[in-house]
């Protein structure tokens, strides 16, 4: 693959090629007549770069989505999870959440990370529910 078909430098997709299959970034810098704190610096503006790009595809998921709601700080986990049900039983039977209880609560906490403490959200968010019934966190 082309870096000009990615958000990505020739010299990123290089150096995570290389990290990919083992290498470290010594024996990377090494090999390209470089420093350490020159990979380093590669390697962290490549792994910034992938992110931007991955909240670029969920955020056009998103729009798709025929379901959308905002998660209110101070709302219970479980009451969380029966809304995301509730949500898309009210969509006209056109949408079906695809996972069960205990992975969508999984699904949801890995999504929602730090903005959910103690079975209560503490921070606002939004939650999208695609055509295909995945749960997006936003």
């Amino acid at each position: 693959m082309a870096a000009s078909d990615t958000a990505l430098t020739e010299r990123q997709m290089q150096v995570l090629r290389l990290r990919n299959d083992g290498y470290s970034q010594e024996k990377i810098a090494a090999e390209l007549g470089t420093t350490k704190q020159n990979i380093s610096a590669i390697e962290k503006t490549a792994r910034k770069n992938i992110e931007r790009a991955e909240n670029t595809l969920k955020f056009v998921k998103m729009l798709k989505a025929p379901i959308w709601f905002e998660v209110a700080a101070g709302t219970r986990f479980d009451d969380l999870i029966g809304m995301i049900y509730s949500k898309a039983d009210a969509a006209n039977g056109d949408v079906h959440v695809r996972y069960d209880g205990v992975a969508l609560a999984s699904r949801i906490r890995e999504l929602a990370g730090g903005r959910i403490r103690h079975r209560v959200v503490v921070v606002d968010f939004e939650i999208a529910i695609t055509g295909n019934g995945d749960v997006l966190v936003r």
